[in-house]
């Protein structure tokens, strides 16, 4: 079975379906997405989702429309600037892996909850892979040996003025005893590319 450019964590991966969530500017014949319906119809207290991605299986994620249940998380949100209304589109302003550029002029970059992994042009993900070690499984995704995650250098992400730092932690994930590097390489073409993918 293919899950196109994201076999390994589409396979690894349990779901029933999925859910739009971007806006009806392109959605098939722009129709309004549910979220903006429930909007619409003032069936949530708050023009506002949220998820829950839970950090095992022996733990429940979450979905929900209308506010924030604050007890998944401590510190404050912050507000990044859509710069467009299509799909959830941010300006990327910077990324350096250990201080060394990655992205070296602004770019555009899509957060979204229905991508698995962190998806940016492939002259880029091979760069960072190359950065951290990490080797191509059949020219799709990466894997990083185990044994160098805890010595690997800090993501600096900034997306609309708000700088992110990631470790480690967050950019190798586990599966079935493998290390997976969370990029892949995906060169989306103009009017729309190239752009980076914020997955979850």
């Amino acid at each position: 079975v293919s899950f196109g450019p994201l076999n390994i964590a589409f396979a690894a991966g349990k779901f029933d379906g999925l859910l739009g969530l971007g806006f009806k500017s392109i959605s098939q014949y722009n129709i309004p997405t549910p979220f903006e319906a429930m909007i619409e119809q003032e069936l949530i207290d708050e023009p506002v989702f949220a998820f829950y991605l839970q950090s095992s299986d022996s733990k429940v994620g979450e979905l929900v429309f209308g506010g924030i249940d604050r007890s998944h998380f401590q510190g404050d949100l912050v507000d990044v600037p859509l710069t467009s209304e299509t799909y959830w589109q941010v300006s990327l302003d910077a990324m350096a892996l250990g201080g060394t550029p990655v992205v070296a002029s602004k770019a555009s970059a899509i957060i979204d909850s229905g991508t698995t992994l962190l998806a940016g042009p492939k002259e880029h993900v091979d760069a960072l892979a190359k950065q951290v070690g990490a080797l191509s499984v059949l020219g799709k995704e990466y894997v990083v040996n185990c044994s160098t995650k805890s010595s690997l250098p800090a993501l600096s992400v900034t997306l609309g003025g708000q700088a992110f730092a990631l470790t480690a932690e967050d950019y190798v994930l586990e599966v079935s005893g493998q290390c997976l590097f969370a990029f892949t390489g995906l060169d989306v073409p103009p009017p729309r590319g190239p752009l980076w993918i914020m997955g979850d």
